[in-house]
């Protein structure tokens, strides 16, 4: 039965199931890639060009202060995008309002930040909690781990606290961790306050929702679906404001379909506590490998795989065509998420090279052709 197939894998691809022919192309794709990114490594980098003035991190930070000092977001908004060189059209190169809101009723940066380490410290404990039945191997819990602290950890930037994507990035991997079968709800309020922070997390909630549907959890589904309706549909009082304050001299954005590739994905990855100073090549390894764990094997039960698989791969093949070089700080939607499918590739490289020497998967293919 379709639902019972969905409902029983940990990833897109079934390591069990694959034949040999699937498997090679699946290696052959993931070799490409790293040649492709070994190949990107070695050329010269290009500064990405971004708006005159202050820096976004600034940007925001003035605003989230003239909303202490009691200026309407909208306000405060458009003059600092006005002193900053910001665009202010279309609408949506203007944030959300509900983050900067809530961070100008706290005191004062310090506040603010430990409101988001209290996050990260959220997220980081729920995904402890969900890989607890890795701790029956000790070294590789701890692997696990560490590459889950390895994107979550970036919260604890000095200035981490002042991006929306910073915190929507935080509240999918939290919307992801506490996700169960029987217990979603919770789950779906956070990704829709993700979503409501950041429109950048609103194909999160599509994602989920369609999961939902081919497993045929028809209650899940439309209550993702009811999430993803409430998300976009609060865009257009979000519009309106946004017209209201904006004039006919005010910049607007050069758009944001730059077909950016492999190497915009990279410099996503990058956006990573080991990563952040090194050297491209490592990231080029890395990706494809993380990109080979999410697609094949989850890294616990649960159906978790499959959505963490379908959100990040999901994730890759958009920026790969949505995303200017100067919004590399994107990568913080999918920080706490990619490393995740590095923990057990080492599982799955060596299940895809028994399946494409016909020798593990390709047997037990044979085995249920025969007893069916």
């Amino acid at each position: 039965m379709v639902s019972k197939t969905w409902r029983d894998r940990e990833g897109l691809l079934s390591l069990d199931r694959i034949t040999p022919w699937q498997a090679r192309a699946i290696l052959g794709a993931a070799v490409l890639l790293v040649v492709l990114g070994l190949s990107l490594a070695l050329l010269p980098s290009s500064s990405a060009p971004r708006h005159t003035g202050r820096s976004d991190a600034q940007l925001y930070a003035a605003v989230i202060a003239d909303v202490a000092h009691g200026q309407s977001y909208y306000a405060a908004a458009a003059r600092e995008h006005r002193l900053g060189g910001a665009p202010l059209r279309p609408f949506i190169a203007v944030r959300p309002p509900l983050l900067a809101v809530a961070l100008a009723k706290l005191p004062d940066a310090g506040a603010r930040a430990s409101a988001l380490a209290v996050l990260a410290a959220a997220t980081a404990a729920a995904w402890a909690w969900r890989l607890r039945d890795l701790r029956r191997e000790p070294l590789r819990f701890a692997w696990a781990l560490a590459l889950a602290g390895s994107g979550i950890g970036l919260a604890a930037g000095q200035a981490a606290y002042l991006f929306h994507e910073t915190w929507a990035g935080l509240l999918i991997a939290l919307s992801l961790a506490l996700r169960t079968p029987r217990n979603w709800l919770p789950s779906v309020a956070i990704g829709l306050l993700a979503a409501v922070l950041r429109e950048l997390a609103i194909p999160f909630l599509a994602a989920m929702a369609f999961v939902a549907l081919i497993e045929r959890r028809r209650l899940e589904a439309v209550a993702w679906s009811a999430a993803l309706l409430v998300a976009v549909l609060a865009l257009a009082p979000h519009a309106a404001a946004v017209a209201r304050v904006t004039t006919a001299g005010d910049l607007a954005s050069p758009g944001w379909t730059s077909f950016g590739g492999w190497r915009f994905i990279l410099h996503l990855v990058e956006f990573n506590c080991v990563l952040l100073a090194a050297p491209l090549w490592i990231p080029a390894l890395a990706a494809p490998l993380a990109l080979l764990g999410l697609a094949c094997r989850g890294p616990t039960g649960a159906g978790l795989g499959l959505r963490l698989g379908v959100a990040v791969l999901g994730y890759t093949l958009a920026f790969c065509i949505v995303g200017r070089p100067d919004n590399d700080y994107w990568g913080l939607m999918i920080a706490p998420l990619w490393p995740l499918g590095l923990i057990q590739a080492d599982r799955v490289v060596a299940g895809l090279l028994s399946a494409a020497a016909g020798t593990v998967a390709g047997s037990s293919h044979r085995e249920r052709r025969l007893a069916s």
